[in-house]
C-alpha cells in the first residue's frame, strides 16, 4: 500500500521525519548553533523572557480516582472513569522570582488544586503571540518566522511541584504587588477575601520541555535546569522574541 502513496505525501513524511531528528540532535549538541539556529541557552532565555511577558497559561492536573477522593467526585457531579484523565485550565500567574518558578493564586475550590491536594502531578503550558488577532498575514515577515501561524512561535510547559509562598513576602507585600501588577482583577479573591479560600503558591520548576517553533529554525527538547535557573534580569531584558516590538 505504501508504493501508492502520491510522491508528495512520501516527501512530506520524510521531511517532517528528518526534521524532527535534526532538531533533537541540535538541542542534544552544546556546540554552537549554525544557520540563525537559536544555541540552547537562547533557547532558555526565550522560555524565562515568555514568563515574564505573560501573564495566563494553562495548568494541568489529572483527576485522582473516586475512591482518593469521594467527596470530590460527588460535589463536582464528575462522570465514572475520569480518574487519571488530564484536565488543562487557564490560570493566571506572574513571574515575581528571579529564579523562574512563576507565582499563582491557588483558589482552593479551583479544579486544578484540588486535583494537585489529591496526589496529582501539575505543569503549566505558556504560548508566545504578540499580535492578538486570529488574521494571520500570508506573508513573512523578517521578523516573525512564517507569521501566519501561531505554529511557528514558541511555547513550552513547566514541570514540578507547588510550595506556599513565605509569609514574609505577604508581609512586607511584595508578593501580592507584583502579582496585582499583572493581574488587577484579582483583588476580589486575594488572600482574606469573604467568598473563597486562597493562597500564594510558587510552582517550584524541575523539568522544561521547550518548543520554540518550525524544526528548521527553533530547538525542540528539554532545557538544562542549571540554564534556567542562571539566566540574569539583564539577559531576559535585552532578548527580543519573535514579532515582539
Amino acid at each position: 500500500m505504501i508504493a501508492s502513496w502520491p510522491f508528495a505525501a512520501l516527501l512530506s513524511v520524510a521531511t517532517a521525519l528528518t526534521l524532527r531528528e535534526n532538531a533533537q540532535q541540535q538541542l542534544a549538541s552544546p556546540a554552537p548553533a549554525e544557520d540563525g539556529m537559536p544555541t540552547i541557552y537562547e533557547s532558555t532565555i526565550m522560555a524565562r523572557r515568555i514568563l515574564s511577558q505573560s501573564s495566563e497559561g494553562t495548568l494541568v492536573t489529572v483527576f485522582p480516582s473516586e475512591t482518593e477522593n469521594d467527596d470530590l467526585s460527588i460535589s463536582e457531579n464528575r462522570p465514572q472513569g475520569m480518574a487519571g484523565s488530564p484536565i488543562g485550565l487557564m490560570e493566571y500567574f506572574a513571574d515575581c522570582d528571579t529564579t523562574g518558578n512563576p507565582t499563582i493564586l491557588a483558589i482552593g475550590i479551583a479544579t486544578p488544586f484540588r486535583n494537585y491536594v489529591a496526589g496529582s502531578n501539575i505543569s503549566l503550558s505558556v504560548r508566545w503571540w504578540p499580535s492578538q488577532t486570529h488574521i494571520y498575514s500570508t506573508t513573512e515577515d523578517e521578523n516573525i518566522p512564517t507569521p501566519h501561524t501561531p505554529a511557528a512561535l514558541p511555547r513550552f510547559s513547566l514541570h514540578g511541584y507547588l510550595e506556599d509562598v513565605d509569609f514574609r513576602d505577604y508581609r512586607n507585600y511584595r508578593v501580592p504587588a507584583c502579582f496585582l501588577a499583572k493581574h488587577p482583577d484579582s483583588v476580589l479573591w486575594q488572600p482574606g477575601n469573604d467568598v473563597h479560600t486562597s493562597k500564594y503558591v510558587r510552582l517550584v520548576v524541575e523539568h522544561v520541555y521547550w518548543f520554540g517553533g518550525f524544526g528548521d529554525r527553533a530547538r525542540i527538547g528539554w532545557l538544562p535546569m542549571e540554564d534556567w535557573r542562571r539566566v540574569t534580569k539583564g539577559e531576559i531584558d535585552r532578548m527580543r522574541l519573535p514579532g515582539e516590538k
